[in-house]
C-alpha cells in the first residue's frame, strides 16, 4: 500500500490539473485522519477508512495520467465533481473541526463506494471451469464455422459466449496464442495450424472484462448514495452505450469477452494483470502486472504486447453470409478495467480484498468476543455495497 503524494509533489510534477489540485489537500486530510485513527484501533487490520481515502486519491491521479486512453477526461471530471461535493457540508461552521471531520468521512465513503462497486464490476475470485462443447459428430472446421455464423445471436450463457469468442479468436488464447485442446480434438485442422506455429495446446476459457458475477448483486445496491449501482458507475465513466448492453445475459456479448487460457483467466479475474492500450495502434495492448512471474511460468504470456484481430477466415465467411463479424474486446472497457487494477494495487485495496478472503476461509466461526467484528464489517461492506466507515 502506497502513501498518497504530497500536495507539493502533485503540483510540481503536474500530476493533476487545477481542478484536481484544488481538492487534493482535502483528500490528503482524509488520509491523514485515517492514519491518526489507526493506532487507536489495534484490531483495525483492514483499515477501511484509509483504503477509502487512498482509493479515491489514486483514482484521481490515475484517471488524469491516463486521460489519453479510450475513456478520455469524462471519468476524471466526474470523480473531481463527486469529490468536491463531499466538501459541501450544511449546518456546520466553515473551517470548523466538525466540518473537516465530516468532509473526511465523506471522502472516505466515496473511496469505499468505488472500492465496493468499481472493483466488483471488474474483479471476481476465479475463472469458471471450461464448459464442454462436444458434439456427437465431428464436422469440419469450415462447416462448424459457417453454422455458428449463420446461427449467430446474442450469447445467453458462458458456453454460448465461449463458442463465439473461440470462433472470433481462431480457437486460441488471445494472450499466449496457444490453441484450445478441446477444439483441436474436434477439428483436426487446428492441429495442423499448431504444428506450423508450435504454439501448443491448453484449456481456453471465456474471460469477461465486466465481471459476470457483478450481475448477482446489482439488485442489492439500488438505494446507495453517489452514483448508485455498478451500472451507474459505467455511466460516470462515459460508457453510456455499454451500460444497457451489459445488463443480464448481455454481459456475454463479444465486446465484453476474451478467449484466455485457464491459469491466465484466474489471474485476470483477480486483477493480477491488465491490458493497457497502445495509443495510435488499434486493438493493441501492453500487458502490465504486479507479478512479472506470470511471464515466466509454464503456459504464461510469451510477449508483453498483443494485438487483437478477428480470425481472417471468420471475417471472410461473415462477409459471404452478409453478417458482421463478432466484435473485438472493447478498448473502453479494457481501459477502465486497467485503471481499476492500477488503483486497486496502489491503494492497497487488492491486498485488503485478498486478506479478507483468506481470513474468511480460516474463520469458519466468528469469534464470540467480537474479535472478528472488523472482518465481518469489511466483508459486509463489500457485499452490500455500503460503506461502513464507522466500523
Amino acid at each position: 500500500m502506497s502513501k498518497l503524494p504530497s500536495a507539493q509533489e502533485v503540483e510540481e510534477s503536474r500530476l493533476l490539473d487545477h481542478e484536481g489540485l484544488s481538492i487534493w489537500p482535502s483528500v490528503l486530510n482524509a488520509e491523514e485522519a485515517a492514519l491518526r485513527e489507526a493506532p487507536t484501533k489495534p484490531a483495525a487490520k483492514y483499515n477501511d477508512k484509509l483504503i477509502g481515502a487512498r482509493v479515491l486519491g489514486f483514482l484521481l491521479l490515475d484517471l488524469w495520467r491516463h486521460n489519453a486512453y479510450s475513456f478520455g477526461l469524462i471519468p476524471y471530471h466526474a470523480v473531481v465533481m463527486q469529490t468536491a461535493s463531499c466538501l459541501s457540508i450544511g449546518g456546520l461552521v466553515v473551517d470548523s473541526e466538525e466540518e473537516k471531520a465530516a468532509q473526511n468521512v465523506n471522502i472516505q465513503m466515496l473511496g469505499l463506494h468505488y472500492r465496493n462497486h468499481l472493483f466488483r464490476v471488474f474483479r471476481s475470485n476465479g475463472g469458471p471451469l471450461p464448459e464442454s462443447s462436444n458434439h456427437p459428430s465431428r464436422p469440419s472446421l469450415d462447416v462448424m464455422r459457417d453454422r455458428i455464423i449463420q446461427e449467430m445471436k446474442t450469447p445467453k450463457t458462458v458456453a454460448d459466449a465461449r463458442k463465439t469468442a473461440l470462433l472470433r479468436d481462431g480457437y486460441r488464447c488471445m494472450l499466449s496464442r496457444a490453441y484450445d485442446h478441446e477444439s483441436a480434438n474436434l477439428y483436426p485442422e487446428l492441429e495442423e495450424r499448431e504444428r506450423a506455429t508450435n504454439a501448443g495446446f491448453t484449456a481456453v476459457q471465456c474471460a469477461h472484462i465486466f465481471s459476470e458475477t457483478a450481475q448477482d448483486s446489482e439488485k442489492k445496491v439500488l438505494k446507495l448514495p453517489y452514483a448508485g449501482t455498478a451500472m451507474a458507475i459505467l455511466e460516470v465513466f462515459g460508457l453510456d452505450d455499454k451500460k444497457e448492453s451489459l445488463v443480464g445475459n448481455n454481459v456475454h456479448l463479444p465486446f465484453n469477452t476474451l478467449s484466455m487460457e485457464a491459469n491466465l483467466h484466474q489471474l485476470f479475474d483477480r486483477l493480477v494483470f491488465w491490458l493497457e492500450e497502445v495509443i495510435g495502434q488499434p486493438h493493441t495492448y501492453d500487458i502490465r502486472t504486479v507479478d512479472p512471474k506470470i511471464f515466466r511460468t509454464r503456459g504464461g504470456i510469451p510477449s508483453e504486447r498483443v494485438t487483437f484481430q478477428v480470425d481472417p477466415a471468420v471475417v471472410a465467411r461473415c462477409a459471404a453470409n452478409g453478417k458482421e463479424p463478432p466484435a473485438l474486446p472493447s478498448p473502453a472497457l479494457l481501459a477502465i478495467r486497467a485503471a481499476c487494477s492500477r488503483v486497486a494495487h496502489m491503494s492497497g485495496a487488492a491486498e485488503q480484498i485478498d486478506q479478507i478472503l483468506r481470513d474468511l476461509e480460516e474463520t469458519p466461526v466468528m469469534a464470540w468476543d467480537g474479535g472478528s467484528a472488523e472482518l465481518l464489517a469489511s466483508r459486509l461492506s463489500q457485499m452490500s455495497g455500503s460503506a461502513l466507515v464507522g466500523a
